[in-house]
C-alpha cells in the first residue's frame, strides 16, 4: 500500500484559513532557512551575481540579438529590467553593462568561452543552493546540467522577447485605451512577470519535482517581499550618504547590497515552498536518536525493497511519512549514503527505487558503507513499528552476533545466510 500523503491544495487551504498551523508552519520554515545558512547563501550568491551579472546578460542578450526578429526587442527588454528590477542607480549601472557588452564583441573564440562558462557556473551555483534548501542529495549529471542551462539561455530571449511583443501598451492602444491612466495596469504587469519569473525558478531549478501550488504560494511571498524591498531600500538609498563616501564609485557597493536583499527575499520564498512539502500537523517531540540511525537505515531500505517488489517508487514526502520521527535533513544525509553506496537512485520523477540486488548485499556491507553506530544491548523507545524491528533486534543481540544475512532474508524472515552471494 502507497503511503497516504494530504492533498497539496487541502494542505495549503488548511494552512492559510487555519492560525494556528499558519504559526506552526513560519517556525518550520524559519527552522529550515536558518538550518541551510540560507543568509550566508545569499552573500555568497550575490558575490556570484556580481561577478557573473555581465557573462549572463552577454550570452542572453547576445542570442537576442542574433535573432533580427527579437533584437530590437532585446533592448527594450533591457531597459524595462534595469527600470523595474534595480531600484536605484539603474541609469548608471545600465550605462557601465552596456560598456562592458559592447567590449564582448571583440572577444576571442577563447574568451567567449570562458564568458559562457562563467554564465553556466552562476546558474549551477544557484541550482547548488535551491537543492540544499528542498534538500535533494542528488544533483544533475553534468550533461544534463548543461542541456537544462543552455535550453534556457537559448529559449530565454525567446520567450522575452514574445512577452515584449505581447506586451499590454500594444494591445491597449488597438483599444483605444488611454495609456497614461493604465499605470496601474503596469505596475500590475510588473508584478505578474517577476511572479512568473520566481514561480518557473522555484519549479525548475531544484532537480525535484515541486509542487505547482507550493512554487505559486512561495514565489508569490517573494514577489511581495521584492516589491515592498524595492520602496524599503529606496527610502534607505536616500537616507544614506553612499554618493558621499564612495563618490563615483557608490554605484557598486549600492548594487551589491540590493543583489544581497534580493537573494534573501528568493531564499526566503524557496524556503516556505520547500517546508510546505515536510510540514506536517503531527504533533510529536519524538526524534530517532543518533543510537537508532542504523535500525533506520535498515527501516528505509526495507520500505524500499517492499516497493520494489510493489512495482513503485517512494519519494522523499513519502519516506518521511513511513518514518515520522525522521528531520528531513537527517533523511537527506542517510538518501546520500544510501546513493554513494550504489542503493538506490532516482526515477524521471525524481522519486527513489532501489537499484542493487539485496539477496546479494549483506547487513555487514551495510554496517560498513555508512559507519554506524551499533546499538547492541539498547532498548530506547521506537514511534513505530514495522516489521523487520524484531529480527534486527534479535540478530544485534545475540550471543554470537552474525550479520552476514542478506538483506533480502532479513526483510522477508526468511533467517538463511545469504551473506555476498
Amino acid at each position: 500500500m502507497e503511503p497516504k500523503q494530504e492533498d497539496t491544495g487541502h494542505k495549503l487551504r488548511a494552512v492559510l484559513t487555519d492560525p494556528v498551523r499558519a504559526r506552526r508552519l513560519a517556525s518550520h520554515m524559519w527552522r529550515h532557512f536558518k538550518q541551510d545558512r540560507c543568509l550566508d547563501e545569499a552573500a555568497s550568491l550575490s558575490y556570484t551575481s556580481l561577478l557573473s551579472l555581465v557573462p549572463l546578460l552577454a550570452v542572453v542578450f547576445g542570442i537576442a540579438s542574433s535573432n533580427e526578429a527579437f533584437s530590437v526587442w532585446s533592448g527594450k527588454f533591457k531597459v524595462f529590467i534595469f527600470k523595474n528590477m534595480v531600484p536605484t542607480s539603474s541609469l548608471q549601472l545600465q550605462e557601465h553593462v552596456d560598456g562592458f557588452l559592447t567590449s564582448v564583441d571583440k572577444l576571442t573564440y577563447t574568451g567567449a568561452f570562458f564568458l559562457i562558462l562563467t554564465a553556466l557556473l552562476l546558474m549551477m551555483r544557484i541550482e547548488q543552493s535551491f537543492n540544499m534548501i528542498w534538500r535533494v542529495p542528488v544533483s544533475r549529471r553534468f550533461v544534463n546540467k548543461l542541456t537544462m542551462y543552455w535550453a534556457v539561455l537559448t529559449l530565454g530571449p525567446l520567450a522575452l522577447g514574445v512577452a515584449t511583443t505581447l506586451s499590454a501598451q500594444p494591445l491597449l492602444e488597438l483599444l483605444g485605451a488611454d495609456i497614461s491612466a493604465s499605470e496601474w495596469l503596469r505596475t500590475i504587469g510588473i508584478f505578474m512577470f517577476t511572479w512568473g519569473a520566481f514561480c518557473m525558478t522555484f519549479l525548475l531549478v531544484p532537480n525535484t519535482k515541486v509542487p505547482i501550488l507550493f512554487a505559486a504560494f512561495g514565489s508569490l511571498v517573494s514577489t511581495v517581499l521584492f516589491s515592498v524591498s524595492k520602496v524599503l531600500f529606496l527610502v534607505y538609498i536616500n537616507q544614506a550618504s553612499y554618493s558621499v563616501i564612495y563618490g563615483a564609485l557608490a554605484t557598486l557597493p549600492i548594487f551589491l547590497l540590493w543583489l544581497y536583499l534580493v537573494w534573501v527575499v528568493i531564499l526566503l520564498g524557496a524556503s516556505l515552498a520547500a517546508s510546505l512539502t515536510t510540514f506536517s500537523d503531527r504533533r510529536t517531540e519524538w526524534r530517532w536518536p543518533p543510537a537508532w540511525e542504523f535500525l533506520l537505515v535498515f527501516r528505509l531500505l526495507g520500505h524500499f525493497h517492499k516497493a520494489q517488489a510493489e512495482g513503485r517508487a517512494l519519494s522523499t514526502e513519502q519516506l518521511m511519512v513511513l518514518e515520522p520521527g525522521v528531520p528531513s535533513v537527517s533523511l537527506c544525509a542517510i538518501l546520500v549514503k544510501l546513493v554513494e553506496e550504489n542503493l538506490i537512485a532516482q526515477d524521471q520523477e525524481q522519486s527513489w527505487v532501489l537499484k542493487r540486488d539485496l539477496d546479494r548485499y549483506s547487513l555487514r556491507d551495510l554496517y560498513r558503507a555508512g559507519e554506524y553506530h551499533l546499538p547492541i544491548g539498547k532498548d530506547l523507545p521506537v514511534p513505530t513499528k514495522s516489521p523487520w524491528d524484531k529480527g534486527f533486534l534479535e540478530l544485534i543481540n545475540s550471543d554470537e552476533l552474525n550479520m552476514d544475512f542478506s538483506l533480502t532474508s532479513l526483510y522477508e524472515g526468511a533467517g538463511e545466510k545469504g551473506g555476498k552471494g
